[in-house]
């Protein structure tokens, strides 16, 4: 008798956890979004071209003469560096057998469940291509915060002075700074730029499947499609503290002198400036906060009653996607 990976399905045993005793649906605690900085923050924009970003940056403004009588003034102009950014396509597809649905006491709310489920790991995929992503080693992505800051020699990244470690990256997420974007041909397109189809093409609510024995069952169908991108269109308006001890009370840890200059040294001065950090580096910075002679770090209400820890006017969020691994940057 062959053997069904029930892994990447949901059982009636994940049924049961969700189901309270007297019927009706547990809520699921979604740790993500309490753990992660919410992508909301990031504006994304349609492509100006088919799946492809064209942009101008300016190099260079133009300067005006110190004039006397009878001297003429030479006619100037400002430079531009044009760059283009592609997208890329993040797609999952959930199957789940149409029996654990319909027997369920809360049937929508099952599947919602199970859908939700998707986002919050895709979520965790897209923040992971945001800060990692490459194209030179993987060209069905996008390219991310490290591919931009990957050495000493940029304005806008810092030493922290350790061996590797992990980093804390500022940007300015703003359509003036750095941003998401779509092609502008997607349809149903969500809030968060997901779309999420539940009755995908052929399916009329339910789909044949084939298990791995060939034997077929109806399955519920969800197809998830994510296009995005990421644009950085001012060069200044990224930044990292690369090189930073991730271990409370060790050698080389964070350093809030570094992060001044880096904020100072920006173009940082927008409501879309943002700091991202481990849940380590979040961690030596609460227990900086305990110091009431500290006035650096504060704490704000968000719009959904959290608190947000706030350094100077930047808000600081937790990013799971940063490693306290990262390879030395040099």
């Amino acid at each position: 008798m062959a053997e069904i990976n029930v892994a990447s399905k949901l059982s009636f045993g994940e049924i049961a956890k969700r189901t309270a005793p007297g019927g009706g649906l547990l809520k699921i605690f979604e740790a993500m979004n309490e753990v992660n900085p919410e992508l909301s923050r990031v504006p994304a924009v349609p492509c100006n071209q088919q799946y492809s970003h064209k942009i101008s940056r300016r190099t260079s403004l133009p300067t005006g003469t110190w004039r006397q009588a009878y001297q003429g003034t030479t006619a100037k102009a400002s430079t531009t560096q044009v760059a283009t950014f592609g997208t890329a396509l993040l797609e999952a597809i959930s199957e789940v057998d149409a029996t654990l649905i319909d027997t369920s006491s809360d049937p929508k709310g099952t599947r919602r469940q199970e859908d939700v489920a998707f986002v919050q790991g895709m979520s965790e995929q897209v923040w992971e291509a945001i800060i990692t992503g490459t194209t030179t080693a993987y060209p069905e992505k996008f390219d991310g915060l490290q591919t931009y800051l990957n050495s000493l020699s940029q304005t806008m990244v810092f030493d922290g002075g350790n061996a590797g470690g992990t980093s804390i990256y500022v940007c300015d997420f703003s359509p003036q700074g750095c941003y998401l974007i779509y092609p502008s041909g997607v349809k149903d397109r969500g809030t968060l730029g997901l779309t999420i189809d539940t009755n995908p093409p052929g399916g009329n609510g339910k789909v044949w499947v084939q298990d791995d024995s060939d034997g077929s069952y109806l399955a519920y169908r969800t197809l998830f499609q994510w296009w995005l991108g990421f644009v950085v269109r001012d060069e200044l308006a990224i930044g990292r503290i690369a090189n930073i001890n991730s271990t409370v009370g060790g050698s080389n840890t964070f350093d809030e002198n570094d992060l001044i200059e880096l904020l100072e040294y920006g173009h940082f001065k927008g409501r879309g400036t943002t700091i991202l950090c481990s849940k380590e580096i979040k961690a030596q910075m609460r227990i900086r906060l305990k110091d009431k002679a500290n006035v650096n770090f504060s704490t704000a209400m968000g719009l959904s009653g959290e608190e947000i820890l706030m350094f100077g006017n930047t808000p600081v969020f937790r990013c799971d996607a940063i490693s306290t691994s990262e390879s030395t940057v040099t």
